[in-house]
């Protein structure tokens, strides 16, 4: 059983957990943005019958605490679907209607509320649909910690949405609030062409996705690392960004079945794109899996699986997430299977991978990276 915690709303008490699961929690499924947002919607008069579009609920907080009105989630996580899906049913409450970042909310909203993304391409391209889904100032409230607003947000509302002006803080959260109704504009494409000639690559990369402007140097070792390995036949991309390693996969071994996995909706849109004009062949029949890891995947075990794991979760920084990833790849790899991970080396994912599956080699390094190849 997931670890939870009780979130004391005005619409009730809740009992919450977060994703990924862990047995000893130290992270709560909500934070002071979500309270005051609460509140502050408590102060006014909601009609019974009253439509709210919630953005970038990340565990499913505000959408189980408002569940008594007709609500939908948008957002660009898998994660933020699963546990809104799950804290409802644990309360008894009605679950949101949920659109995918890649999709863009349609019909009419009485509230808006957003809660305010890490990801500052991510912010832009939400901001710039949102604009004419705003039926007055008043009716959109964004809320974030006060540490994570900045002149660059206040200015990114300004040139995108409205001008806008965040509250006096309370418990250290802050909302914003626009100063004038919106002028809704063409919104600009989200999307940025990463050419790699000396790969024979150009990908795609939509907001959201991990290092979009440039190939981060783990993923670059990590194609070394790559070259070094045994035929593969059935590969899993974990944690798959644009794509790029499992797209140099299919490159390497053009029979084998590879598998994208991402909890980005934007970032799956983005390998599928790049697979297919990359990799065109092995793109027809790959597939592409929005989920937190490969916890609601059920097909045949990999051979292969490459993972270049996130070291943070929205503004939370730890190995947590990679942790459970490497758990689950001891439930879905074959018993003669290799898991290929690249990492910093001061976070130490060789004594985990060790523990799990009795072996784990070093196969490319550099003075901050290492790849690491696990094994039963």
């Amino acid at each position: 059983m997931p670890a939870t915690a009780i979130l004391n709303a005005p619409t009730g008490s809740f009992t919450l957990s977060r994703r990924p699961h862990r047995d000893r929690e130290t992270l709560q499924a909500w934070d002071a943005a979500d309270e005051y947002l609460l509140h502050h919607l408590a102060a006014k008069d909601i009609a019974v019958d009253s439509r709210f579009l919630i953005v970038n609920d990340s565990q499913g907080a505000l959408s189980t605490a408002l569940a008594d009105y007709s609500c939908t989630l948008w957002a660009d996580s898998a994660i933020s679907q699963l546990s809104s899906l799950e804290n409802c049913a644990r309360n008894e409450r009605k679950p949101p209607l949920f659109v995918p970042a890649t999709e863009i909310p349609q019909g009419s909203y009485d509230y808006i509320l957003y809660k305010l993304p890490k990801s500052r391409s991510l912010l832009k391209y939400q901001l710039q649909h949102l604009a004419p889904l705003i039926a007055a100032p008043e009716r959109f409230i964004a809320a974030a910690m006060a540490r994570h607003i900045d002149h660059h947000v206040v200015t990114h509302f300004a040139d995108y949405l409205a001008p806008a002006r965040p509250s006096l803080a309370r418990k250290k959260a802050r909302l914003i609030e626009l100063l004038e109704a919106p002028t809704p504009k063409a919104p600009a494409d989200d999307s940025k062409v990463l050419s790699l000639p000396e790969l024979g690559l150009t990908l795609c990369n939509r907001a959201n996705v991990f290092s979009r402007d440039k190939l981060d140097r783990g993923s670059r070792l990590m194609l070394k690392g790559i070259e070094l390995l045994p035929n593969a036949t059935r590969v899993a991309d974990l944690g798959c960004g644009n794509g790029l390693l499992g797209i140099s996969a299919a490159r390497r071994w053009p029979d084998a079945s590879i598998y994208f996995f991402d909890d980005s909706f934007l970032a799956i849109d983005s390998a599928c794109k790049n697979a297919a004009s990359n990799t065109p062949t092995a793109a027809a029949k790959a597939r592409y899996i929005a989920d937190d890891g490969l916890s609601n995947y059920t097909d045949e075990p990999f051979d292969l699986i490459l993972c270049n794991p996130p070291f943070h979760q929205d503004h939370h920084v730890g190995d947590h997430i990679a942790k459970t990833m490497f758990q689950d790849c001891v439930t879905h790899l074959a018993p003669e299977g290799r898991i290929c991970v690249v990492g910093n080396r001061h976070l130490g994912y060789h004594v985990l991978l060790k523990q799990l599956f009795g072996h784990c080699d070093i196969i490319a390094s550099d003075p901050k990276f290492v790849v690491l190849l696990a094994y039963r």
